[in-house]
């Protein structure tokens, strides 16, 4: 959907006295984590991202009934009962079945297999995707396996109901999740074996950086992957290094603070926040509507932070101006300023440390007098450098950094050279010399 449709913003009008300011903050677009009730299980968040993914379900048939129909169409090809039971204890009995290809998992995306807190995970997910379809690929299979993939496809339907109703907030990181996950997919058997990872990794590095890019709107423009330094698990992490320390877990957990209360404002915000399947904005985008619109968008905007400071009893000082753009600066003021004392205060402090268990704990590590930093253990820095090779053979190092970067994870010198050390000791680089431009890095599958 292209922002032509919100040249003028707010056709619904925002609410213009304290009265009409709701006196509770909600958040339902672009972060699934509330404040309580945020336990989720990864299985069936995979389930549930692969049905948004292939479009396709299945419903009215529960796993005991696939056994069953396996079961009737092996005895009808083999004719020798007792091979079943050998195929129902090596396949069925514990589920292994679920290893031969990613169509299997979606028995885990059917009613009564997920929670609320599951679907809100897969929303972040599936939101990403930007309503993309991917087909997949055919795994190689052996007699059996492509038996059991057979009776399940036809027991399997078309399934448009996982919509998008977000515009991107980052719409670099969105292409570069569909491109991963493109790649992924051509190798059913590394996507079965990472994608809880894959998408560990997603949620984490999209959550950070959408901190990082909450306070960048004025110019409309979409944002750019931002600083947010890492090291490998096993380095150390003193004070002389400074990216490290200002500008990796320090700065996640200061920007961190910012996702609850600006994006409960930019609920408010939305232009059509009443129509239920309306596409919500991110903030830059609303500013850029805001920059093709008349006169009295201002006036609505300066009503607006006027009756919010009334309804929240804030003395916040606000800017008089005759520009948008500074009254909606206004109302992000305020949005930060009604968290900073009380109870909202509290509030926020939870929402934070919900947001680090959930989606940060695997990249965080505590390192003494260093404090904590940002990691990537080995399994994660694999991973990550498969996805950025993609379908290429290799890549440049210099180019695998860059595609790092584009992904939200950023490196000083001295972990860049970890780096090549950790590659060259699992074997997957190629030093055509000393200098850096002349080490290649290929893929580990």
């Amino acid at each position: 959907m292209t922002l032509d449709r919100y040249s003028y913003p707010f056709n619904q009008a925002l609410p213009q006295t304290s009265e009409d300011v709701p006196n509770k903050n909600s958040l339902n677009n672009y972060l699934p984590i509330r404040t309580k009730g945020n336990n989720f299980d990864w299985n069936a968040v995979i389930g549930l991202v692969l049905r948004g993914l292939f479009r396709k379900k299945i419903e009215n048939y529960s796993y005991d009934e696939f056994v069953q129909s396996c079961q009737e169409a092996f005895e009808e090809k083999l004719g020798e009962e007792a091979f079943w039971d050998v195929l129902r204890e090596m396949y069925f009995d514990n589920k292994d079945i679920f290893s031969v290809s990613p169509e299997l998992l979606l028995f885990r995306a059917q009613k009564g297999e997920y929670e609320t807190g599951d679907a809100r995970i897969a929303s972040m997910f599936t939101n990403l995707l930007k309503n993309e379809r991917i087909d997949v690929v055919e795994p190689n299979l052996n007699f059996i396996e492509r038996e059991v993939l057979t009776t399940l496809r036809s027991r399997m339907k078309d399934d448009s109901s996982m919509q998008v109703y977000e515009k991107p907030y980052l719409p670099y990181l969105s292409k570069a999740f569909r491109d991963d996950l493109n790649f992924l997919v051509s190798r059913p058997k590394y996507l079965l074996s990472e994608i809880e990872s894959f998408l560990a990794f997603y949620g984490f590095t999209y959550t950070a950086q959408l901190s990082l890019a909450l306070t960048d709107w004025r110019s409309g423009e979409a944002p750019k992957s931002k600083p947010l330094y890492f090291i490998m698990d096993h380095e150390r992490a003193s004070n002389e290094r400074r990216h490290i320390k200002d500008h990796g877990y320090k700065l996640f957990s200061e920007s961190a603070t910012r996702l609850f209360p600006m994006l409960t404002m930019l609920e408010l915000l939305q232009p059509n926040y009443s129509e239920k399947n309306a596409t919500k904005l991110p903030l830059w985008a609303i500013a850029k509507g805001i920059q093709q619109t008349g006169l009295d968008v201002k006036s609505k905007l300066e009503n607006f932070a006027r009756a919010f400071r009334s309804q929240r009893n804030l003395d916040t000082p606000l800017e008089e101006s005759d520009s948008a753009l500074v009254w909606l600066g206004n109302i992000m003021k305020l949005a930060m300023a009604q968290f900073a004392i009380g109870e909202r205060a509290n509030i926020n402090k939870r929402y934070v440390i919900e947001v680090e268990k959930n989606l940060a704990s695997h990249f965080i590590q505590g390192r003494g007098r260093s404090g904590r930093v940002l990691v990537l253990n080995q399994d994660y820095v694999i991973l990550l450098t498969n996805i950025v090779v993609g379908p290429k053979e290799k890549l440049r190092f210099h180019e695998l950094i860059a595609g790092f970067k584009l992904r939200g994870v950023f490196v000083d010198k001295q972990t860049e050279q970890e780096l090549i050390k950790f590659y060259e000791r699992i074997g997957n680089v190629e030093r055509m010399s000393d200098s850096g431009d002349a080490v290649y890095v290929c893929k580990t599958i």
